[in-house]
């Protein structure tokens, strides 16, 4: 049976081979068609037969391929998108699997033994906060035996009931007493101030209590402030704090990233130390502020220098920022130079980098300071 054309549908006739004398539609229709009804030139009759791969579609097949509808082309192209990303996901979670497995398999050949963590000074402090008796004698040129036999002739801690923890040797002969708990410190206090008085000082110290320093206060509070402050704080947090509780503002100062967010180095007992880091943070007012463990050396706020407060200090003015006579308040400098560097290289006629400010962590004089507090409390 002779093909029929699919434009004139009339049979395809012709005296050579059948095959040359028309094209076959290679669109979805597969219909046959004269060469002249498809509108193909003669001149490309052989290169359709003879090269390979080299197809015709006729005119309705080419308008099908070109007038895909929006619907179904954003339908075509949404299943693609899905088919896409499904792939990237399956290749990134396999990629995030193999990644991990090989970050631990380095981490188990490079660490085969992990260290327990080194403590931290507020966890030192922690351990450090028991008060205890120092007796002093009042010959400055009496040594530390004679001075713990007098004391061993007339306190006999069998007798009055008293565990001792602690016997250290002070400067100028004295002697530092721990006892086991608070009220059996009072006791042993009691006792030396009534057989000792006449030739020895005896004080109380109250020890090293752990530091907190607690961000997210919303105003700043001036130093006369702070004791109020406390208070509030204590009464606030019954969960954390009881009455008997100690709680002492030694610092407040604005944050570095948020100046209009404040912040707050605490000293605190050691038992609202421990409830205060477990809960994570506390109220103030209405503002919860985290808690974070803080040691910081303690800075005059009136001439910078290290080692004792702005209450008792008589030094001039001067400015944490530039070293000029001038409050921080008040500064416009946008040159740092750190006032206690000045004053080092003054002294020893030395050339410290001055190019900060006092609180720059990096600071010589600052780290000394924090050396000589860490020092001071590990041999509390």
């Amino acid at each position: 049976m002779l093909p029929i054309c699919g434009k004139c549908h009339a049979a395809i006739k012709s005296g050579r081979l059948v095959s040359l004398c028309y094209l076959t539609c290679s669109g979805t229709c597969g219909k046959q068609y004269h060469y002249k009804c498809a509108d193909v030139p003669e001149s490309l009759h052989e290169h359709l037969q003879s090269v390979p791969g080299l197809n015709w579609k006729c005119p309705e097949c080419v308008k099908k391929c070109f007038c895909l509808d929006s619907d179904s082309l954003n339908e075509f192209l949404g299943a693609k998108f899905d088919e896409l990303v499904g792939n990237l996901k399956d290749i990134f979670s396999n990629l995030k699997t193999e990644l991990i497995e090989s970050a631990e398999r380095q981490i188990k050949d490079t660490l085969p033994e992990c260290k327990p963590p080194v403590p931290s000074f507020s966890a030192i402090l922690k351990n450090k906060t028991k008060p205890a008796i120092v007796i002093q004698p009042k010959n400055p040129e009496q040594d530390f035996n004679k001075t713990k036999s007098d004391i061993a002739s007339n306190i006999d801690p069998l007798n009055a009931n008293i565990q001792l923890e602690k016997v250290l040797s002070t400067k100028n002969g004295g002697i530092l007493v721990g006892c086991s708990s608070v009220e059996q410190n009072s006791r042993f206090k009691l006792l030396a101030e009534e057989k000792l008085a006449e030739t020895y000082v005896i004080r109380e110290i109250k020890g090293v209590s752990p530091r907190i320093k607690l961000v997210g206060f919303s105003q700043a509070f001036e130093e006369a402030e702070w004791n109020d402050l406390a208070d509030h704080m204590i009464k606030v947090n019954s969960s954390i704090f009881n009455p008997k509780s100690t709680c002492e503002i030694l610092k407040f100062w604005p944050t570095k990233k948020k100046p209009k967010v404040y912040q707050a180095l605490l000293q605190i007992d050691k038992t609202s130390y421990d409830r205060l880091m477990a809960a994570g943070g506390l109220f103030a007012g209405y503002d919860y502020c985290s808690a974070f463990e803080g040691l910081e050396a303690n800075r005059c706020f009136n001439c910078n220098n290290f080692g004792h407060s702005s209450r008792v200090c008589k030094n001039k003015v001067t400015c944490p920022k530039c070293s000029c006579e001038h409050e921080l308040r008040n500064c416009t400098s946008e040159h740092l130079k750190c006032i206690n560097c000045v004053r080092l290289n003054e002294k020893n006629n030395s050339l410290v980098d001055t190019n900060h400010a006092v609180w720059d962590h990096c600071c010589p004089v600052y780290k000394s300071a924090f050396d000589k507090l860490k020092a001071e409390i590990l041999s509390a």
